[in-house]
C-alpha cells in the first residue's frame, strides 16, 4: 500500500474529529446530555475531547509524514482516541475505586503520560515537556532535595495512577475550562470573523484612528486589539492581521522594524483586552471563583492605558518623522459601517449584555451571540441562494469548515492544559506547592518589591518557551498565593502574575509576536523585538501599579480610580514624550530628561515611602505640566496661523 492511501484516512479522521470537538464542547455547556437523563462526570467529556486533541496532533504528523514514521504517527493517533473512549467509559469506575483496579490505572498513568508529553513536544515544543518531567522527578525524588524545597518521595506507581484517574490531575479544573470554555469563544471568534467581523473591526479603527499623522499605524493598533480580543492569541493575530497593516504602514513611511514592532504589541494586547482575553481570563476567573465580568470590568482600565500608551508614541513618532496621513485609505461614513456590521455588531450586544444585565456565564453567552449569528447568517445564505436578498451570509459548508478550523485550533492549548493540570496536581500531592509559597512569604516579609520583581522576572523568563496560558497556570499555583499571603488582593496577585506571562511574547531574545511580525515586515527580528519592548514599556509597569495603587483594577471608591487613571494617564504622555524626543512639536533634551523624570515619579507609588500628599503634588504636576504644554501649542499654532492668513 502506497504511503498516499494510509494518509488518506487519517487526513479524514483529523477533519472529522477537528470538527467534532467544538460540537462537543456546546452540548456540554448547554447540558444537553443531563437534559436527556445521562449522569455524565465533566471528566468524561473532558478526557475524551483530548483524546480527539491528541488523535488530531498526531494525525497531522502521520498526513505529512512517510514510511515507519507515518506508521508510529499513525498508531499513536489511534491510540490517542482509543485514549479518550476509554476514559470516558471507565473514568467512574476508576476515580471511585482505582485501588480496586491498581494495574488497570497503573497502565492508564502511563499511557496518558506518553502521550500528552510527546503531543505537547510537537504543538509547543520542549519546554513545557521539560518542566512537567521536572514535577515528576521532584514528585518521585523530592526527598532528595535539600533546604526548605524537601519533599516526600512517592512510589512511581501511585504517581502514574493519581494522573490517570484522579479530578485533580490531568483530567481537573484547567483541561475542563480550556474543553468548556475557551472552545466555545475561539468558534465564537471564528465565526464572527467569517460572518464580516474583520472587515468591521477594520472600518472602526479606520473611523477611530482619523486622518491626523501616522493614521495607518494607528488604524493597526485599534484593528489588532479587536482582532486580538477575539483570538487571545499573540502570534495567530499577528499573523493574521500583520500581512495587512505592516505592509500598510511601510507606505505611509514607518520603518520595517516599526512597523513589525507596532504589531507586534497590538496583537499582544488582545490578550488582556475586554471582551474575551483569551483562555488565561477564564482560568483566572475559575481559579478565583469570580464571575467572568469581574476580571473583565478590571481589565478595562489597564488595557486602555496599554493601547493608549502605544497610540500616543505612534501619534508623536509620526510628528517626529513626519508621518503624514494616508490620504489613500477609505474612510466610510459610520452610519455605513455600522449598517454594513449590524450582525458583528449585534452579537456584542447579546455576548456583553448576556454577561452583564442577566449574569449569565460566559460560555453560555457566547453560544447565545453564536447561534444569533449562525441563526441569522444561514437565513441570509437560503435568501441568497434562492436569489432574495443579499446580508451577511454564510453557507453550511463555509460554517462546517469554520467549525473544524477551530477544533484544530484549541487542540493545541487542550493539550497545554492538561499538562498544567498534570503539573498543578503533582503540586499539590508532592507540597511542593506549599514549601514553595512559604519560603516565598519569608522572603517577601523582608522585602515585598523584592519578591515581586522576582516573580516578574519568572513570569517572563518561562514565558519565553511558553504560551500565555501555561505561564499563567504555574505562576498562580506557586508565585500568586505568596502574594495574597502577604496581603495583596487575590485579584491584583492573579493579575500580576497574568501580566508578566503574556510579556514574554514581546521580551527579547524570545519575542515570539515581534519575531512573527518581523517574518512579514523583513526587518532583523531582534531590532523588531527590541522595538517592541520599547513600545510596550508601560505594560512593564502596570503590573506594579495593581500591587500599590489597586484603583487601577477598579478597586476601592470611584475617586481613587479616576486618580490613578488620569495620573496614569499623563504620566504615559511624559514618557513617552521624554523617550521620543517630541510630543506636539521637538522636545531639547533638558525638557525629555524632565518629562520622563516627572512621568515616572508619578508612576511610583510615593504614598509607600512618604507622605500621601507628596505623591499627590507630583501627580498633579505632572497634570498640570500636560494641560499647559498642549494648551501653550495650541494657541502658538493658531497665533502662527492667523499671521499666515
Amino acid at each position: 500500500m502506497k504511503d498516499a492511501d494510509v494518509r488518506r484516512p487519517f487526513q479524514a479522521a483529523s477533519a472529522v474529529l477537528a470538527f467534532l470537538v467544538p460540537l462537543v464542547a456546546v452540548l456540554w455547556v448547554l447540558a444537553v446530555p443531563q437534559r436527556l437523563g445521562f449522569l455524565i462526570y465533566p471528566e468524561q467529556v473532558a478526557a475524551l475531547m483530548l483524546g480527539a486533541a491528541l488523535c488530531v496532533a498526531f494525525s497531522r504528523g502521520a498526513a505529512a509524514a512517510e514510511g515507519p514514521r507515518l506508521l508510529l504517527d499513525g498508531a499513536l493517533a489511534i491510540l490517542s482516541f482509543c485514549l479518550g473512549l476509554y476514559v470516558f467509559l471507565r473514568f467512574p469506575v476508576l476515580t471511585e475505586g482505582s485501588h480496586l483496579h491498581p494495574t488497570e490505572a497503573l497502565v492508564l498513568g502511563i499511557v496518558v503520560t506518553l502521550l500528552v508529553l510527546e503531543g505537547l513536544r510537537r504543538v509547543v515544543g520542549w519546554t513545557l515537556v521539560v518542566i512537567t518531567l521536572a514535577m515528576f522527578a521532584y514528585a518521585l525524588w523530592g526527598d532528595l532535595v535539600p533546604g526548605p524545597l524537601r519533599g516526600r518521595g512517592q512510589e512511581f506507581a501511585d504517581v502514574m495512577r493519581f494522573i490517570g484517574t484522579d479530578s485533580a490531575g490531568t483530567w481537573g479544573a484547567a483541561l475542563q475550562i480550556a474543553a468548556f470554555v475557551v472552545v466555545i469563544f475561539v468558534l465564537f471568534g471564528g465565526v464572527l470573523l467569517a460572518v464580516g467581523g474583520g472587515e468591521f473591526f477594520t472600518q472602526i479603527a479606520t473611523r477611530f484612528a482619523g486622518r491626523g499623522p501616522g493614521n495607518t499605524a494607528k488604524i493597526a493598533v485599534v484593528a489588532s486589539g479587536l482582532f486580538g480580543s477575539i483570538s487571545g492569541s499573540a502570534v495567530s493575530n499577528v499573523m493574521s492581521t500583520g500581512v495587512m497593516t505592516i505592509p500598510m504602514m511601510r507606505r505611509s513611511g514607518f520603518r520595517a522594524d516599526q512597523a513589525g514592532a507596532i504589531e507586534a504589541v497590538a496583537s499582544t494586547g488582545g490578550q488582556l483586552a475586554p471582551p474575551v482575553m483569551g483562555a488565561a481570563a477564564f482560568l483566572m476567573a475559575e481559579l478565583l471563583q469570580m464571575p467572568y465580568k469581574s476580571i473583565l470590568l478590571a481589565a478595562i482600565l489597564p488595557a486602555a492605558i496599554y493601547y493608549i500608551s502605544l497610540y500616543v508614541q505612534i501619534d508623536f513618532i509620526a510628528r517626529r518623522d513626519d508621518h503624514r496621513a494616508a490620504d489613500w485609505i477609505e474612510h466610510r461614513p459610520l452610519g455605513r459601517v455600522i449598517a454594513e456590521g449590524w450582525l458583528p455588531l449585534a452579537a456584542f450586544v447579546v455576548l456583553l449584555g448576556s454577561i452583564f444585565a442577566w449574569n449569565t456565564r460566559a460560555e453560555v453567552a457566547a453560544i447565545w451571540a453564536l447561534g444569533l449569528i449562525v441563526a441569522v447568517a444561514l437565513c441570509f445564505w437560503a435568501l441568497r441562494f434562492a436569489g432574495v436578498s443579499s446580508g451577511p451570509a454564510i453557507s453550511p459548508k463555509e460554517l462546517a469548515s469554520g467549525i473544524a478550523k477551530t477544533g484544530g485550533q484549541v487542540c493545541d492549548v487542550l493539550l497545554i492544559c492538561a499538562a498544567a493540570g498534570m503539573i498543578i496536581g503533582l503540586l499539590a500531592t508532592t507540597g511542593l506547592g506549599f514549601s514553595l509559597s512559604l519560603f516565598l512569604i519569608q522572603f517577601g516579609g523582608q522585602n515585598l518589591f523584592g519578591l515581586l520583581v522576582v516573580t516578574a522576572i519568572v513570569g517572563i523568563v518561562l514565558g519565553l518557551g511558553l504560551p500565555t496560558t501555561g505561564v499563567y497556570l504555574l505562576l498562580a499555583t506557586l508565585a500568586a498565593p505568596a502574594l495574597v499571603q502577604l496581603g495583596i488582593p487575590t485579584l491584583s496577585a492573579h493579575m500580576f502574575v497574568f501580566y508578566f506571562g503574556m510579556l514574554s511574547m514581546i521580551t527579547p531574545p524570545i519575542a515570539l509576536a515581534a519575531y512573527a511580525a518581523a517574518s512579514i515586515s523583513g526587518a532583523p527580528q531582534i531590532r523588531t523585538a527590541m522595538q517592541a519592548f520599547r513600545f510596550g514599556w508601560i505594560a512593564y509597569l502596570l503590573p506594579f501599579l495593581f500591587i500599590y495603587k489597586p484603583g487601577l483594577l477598579m478597586s476601592g471608591p470611584w475617586y481613587e480610580i479616576a486618580y490613578v487613571f488620569v495620573s496614569s494617564m499623563a504620566a504615559l504622555v511624559l514618557v513617552s514624550a521624554g523617550l521620543i524626543g517630541h510630543a506636539l512639536d521637538r522636545l531639547a533634551m533638558p525638557s525629555r530628561i524632565a518629562a520622563a523624570v516627572l512621568g515616572v515619579a508619578m508612576i511610583a507609588p510615593l504614598r509607600q515611602v512618604g507622605p500621601a500628599a507628596l505623591e499627590f503634588g507630583v501627580s498633579a504636576l505632572g497634570i498640570a505640566v500636560v494641560v499647559l504644554y498642549v494648551l501653550r501649542t495650541r494657541s502658538a499654532r493658531a497665533e502662527m496661523a492667523a499671521l499666515r492668513d
